[in-house]
């Protein structure tokens, strides 16, 4: 039997660079204007292109529950579709409904969707995702989050 390892760090945001704090900054901005009636679990997201223009998003809740969006696939499909540039990071925050931080480890979905670019560009993503603790847990590239997946090549 085979087992799978990836690397991965744990930083808090002090730690990281100045980069990598904007664009935290900018997912917490973002968060601030999910729309999450119905969970109170508000997430926001940062998409950083190669040319460092940044892409926000937020999750985005509906009565009917498959209707929503995660705020993942809302920067990255908003930053896919103002941009030709491939994608370098993207951020995760999230805050639960006692405003407190919480795991912003994303979900099936939003993997695919972040390793279907990432595939596309032929370049990884780097994914940074923050914890309740305060702490940020980052990947260098997606498509380790993501074993055994469908991708493009599945359908030849």
């Amino acid at each position: 039997m085979s087992t799978i390892h990836f690397e991965y760090q744990t930083r808090s945001k002090e730690q990281l660079d100045q980069a990598d704090q904007q664009l935290i900054t900018k997912a917490v901005e973002a968060m601030d204007g999910a729309h999450a009636p119905y969970s109170h679990f508000s997430v926001g997201s940062a998409v950083q292109m190669v040319d460092h223009s940044i892409v926000t998003g937020n999750n985005q809740e509906n009565a009917a529950y498959p209707s929503g969006l995660c705020a993942e696939r809302v920067a990255l499909f908003a930053a896919k579709s103002q941009s030709k540039q491939a994608i370098s990071t993207i951020a995760i925050v999230a805050r639960n409904q006692k405003n407190k931080p919480a795991d912003a480890f994303s979900c099936g979905n939003c993997r695919q969707v972040m390793m279907e670019y990432a595939n596309l560009q032929e370049a990884p993503i780097r994914i940074i995702m923050g914890d309740h603790n305060g702490q940020f847990v980052i990947v260098e590239d997606v498509r380790l989050l993501l074993p055994f997946s469908f991708h493009s090549k599945s359908l030849d």
